[in-house]
């Protein structure tokens, strides 16, 4: 499947992904902001999400944790919410947290996520994530970001074409 575009900037500290998808914008949308949707997609082929908290609007907590299928979370993520355009945009602080969801991380990045409807039934997805440092970016990155959201955006597509 993938079509996934990839741009990096360093002067920017910021990675661009960008994928179709044959969606429309409001199945997209609900994809990413209902807690049963995101737990049937979010994450590499192999690995599964649980969702703790979920609250889209600004100020709102994003809690999940992601390991591999039939295993406990290995990894946390805190994310806050801080805005919230309904069907178009959500912008939120990401960092690394515990299963409680305390805080750990002293760099978090900032994500935007857009939905733009190209024609019927199919929307563009920008998610643009800028780092708070190269250092943080290339942390990041090497950790398989890229890797991830390419499967990530696979499962995303499979849940949309069955959910027709």
């Amino acid at each position: 499947m993938s079509g996934l575009l990839v741009s990096k900037d360093l002067d920017r500290l910021e990675i661009v992904l960008e994928r179709e998808l044959d969606g429309a914008v409001d199945a997209v949308w609900h994809s990413w902001t209902d807690a049963d949707a995101l737990e049937a997609w979010w994450g590499p082929e192999g690995w599964q999400t649980t969702v703790r908290a979920l609250d889209v609007r600004p100020g709102g907590l994003w809690h999940f944790g992601m390991g591999p299928v039939g295993a406990e979370p290995e990894v946390w993520i805190r994310s806050v919410y801080s805005e919230v355009t309904t069907g178009s945009a959500l912008s939120y602080v990401e960092g690394f947290s515990d299963e409680t969801g305390a805080d750990l991380d002293p760099e978090s990045q900032h994500v935007t996520v857009e939905f733009i409807g190209v024609e019927a039934g199919r929307t563009r997805l920008v998610l643009r994530t800028r780092f708070p440092s190269a250092h943080r970016l290339e942390e990041i990155e090497a950790m398989g970001m890229v890797e991830g959201w390419d499967g990530g955006f696979d499962r995303l597509e499979l849940l949309l074409r069955s959910n027709r």
